[in-house]
């Protein structure tokens, strides 16, 4: 059976995500004993490229293996896929401008980090050109899109400040303070808007594929 163009990108992104979620996790756990597995399970996941990625997953897993299931038919929306390339586009974006000269990966390291930040970003967002774009989409629907980052800077306030350490050093309240890692936040949520009215534009002014 000859795959369309779209279904073929979204094998590769679903291929891309996951291998990227496996690479990052278990190695770091292999061997050692069940609590340190669940306890490095939730510090991987509170990481927003982890969930950015994890979402796709889900997303293009259910399209792929479940297209009739209601998980399937809830993410197949154009505004649910769109705000997938926002998170995976502000996933890739903010990594490599702020990010990426931080620390020096290698090995099995390197892969997930070219996974996730890279490869997974640029498959989906093609995968959103082809596949995506032209269908309905509202400009208020935009604004739902904050929902998952909201949800995520809220999630941190309470746990960096339990744990004593933050995910991204620009939310560090210890180091910055809790003003400027306000005005860090607000400018993030409105990057976030940003890049959504950047998809929505796009999806409203351009001519649609559907291959």
């Amino acid at each position: 059976m000859r795959l369309s163009l779209s279904t073929s990108l979204l094998v590769l992104v679903f291929a891309s995500s996951l291998l990227g979620f496996v690479t990052s996790y278990f190695p770091g756990v292999w061997g050692e004993p069940a609590s340190f597995w669940l306890s490095d399970l939730i510090a991987t996941l509170s990481y927003f490229t982890i969930i950015s990625n994890l979402m796709i997953t889900l997303m293009s897993g259910a399209l792929l293996f479940a297209p009739s299931g209601r998980l399937s038919q809830w993410s197949s929306t154009a505004g649910f896929q769109t705000g997938l390339a926002v998170y995976i586009t502000i996933t890739g974006l903010v990594y490599h401008a702020l990010l990426a000269d931080t620390w020096n990966p290698t090995g099995i390291d390197k892969v997930s980090d070219e996974l996730l930040h890279t490869v997974t970003p640029i498959l989906y967002v093609i995968y959103w050109w082809v596949g995506v774009r032209g269908k309905p989409l509202r400009l208020q629907r935009t604004l739902h899109m904050l929902s998952v980052p909201v949800l995520f800077l809220v999630y941190w306030l309470f746990r960096g400040a339990v744990i004593g350490s933050y995910p991204y050093f620009f939310m560090d309240i210890n180091e910055f303070g809790a003003v400027q890692v306000t005005l860090n936040m607000l400018g993030l949520c409105l990057l976030f808007w940003f890049v959504a009215v950047m998809y929505w534009a796009l999806n409203r002014y351009t001519t649609p594929l559907y291959v």
